[in-house]
């Protein structure tokens, strides 16, 4: 429990110090947008809340259009995050384009679906800044801000745990892209997932 009233705030990054991480951190600002090619090149799954992917018959299909299911789902993730932010000495970066300034109306539409608290979260970053496009999260509401958003498909960009390599990148419903460098960190992750309720597929 923190006994202090400061909204907590990001670290903005110069971009090159992705160039001083392993392969996967020098990938993060391309991640988001060349996620296909890369997974030739690194460990590769979906998290996601069923173990498989879906056919279109699939009756389950039509709770992720339930905004109860959705948000019920979130804790899961949030778990899952939790652990691995832990694991990673409590630091991940995290590359987006959200913290520009200019689109006002943009922003207005997106407090209007955050929760009280994350709208504060969101509000206080854009005292970074103007044009900063990586950022050093060391502050554990910040990341469960930002997978919320990510699960809730308002806000988008790539998170990388550098201690034991893994890349978490924006989705749509409910599926998150993942990558490690190595197999072996791919099944470590994956039990992660498994004890937060989740699935690597």
């Amino acid at each position: 429990m923190r006994y202090e009233c400061v909204i907590p705030i990001m670290k903005a990054q110069d971009p090159r110090i992705t160039e001083k991480f392993g392969p996967l951190g020098r990938i993060l600002p391309n991640a988001a947008e060349s996620l296909e090619e890369l997974r030739d090149f690194f460990e590769y799954a979906m998290l996601d809340v069923f173990p498989e992917l879906l056919p279109e018959n699939d009756p389950r299909i039509k709770l992720l259009d339930c905004e109860y299911f959705r948000l019920s789902a979130e804790r899961h993730y949030l778990e899952f995050a939790r652990r691995v932010f832990r694991e990673n000495g409590g630091v991940c970066y995290w590359h987006t384009q959200e913290f520009k300034l200019g689109d006002m109306q943009n922003y207005l539409y997106k407090i209007k679906l955050m929760d009280r608290i994350d709208e504060m979260i969101y509000s206080r970053q854009f005292e970074i800044r103007e044009g900063n496009v990586l950022f050093r999260i060391e502050d554990l509401e910040i990341l469960e801000f930002a997978v919320r958003y990510f699960l809730r498909e308002l806000i988008g960009g790539a998170l990388f745990f550098e201690k034991r390599p893994l890349m978490l990148v924006y989705s749509y419903d409910l599926s998150l892209p993942v990558l490690t460098e190595t197999p072996e960190d791919l099944a470590h992750y994956r039990e992660i997932a498994r004890a937060a309720g989740l699935y690597f597929r």
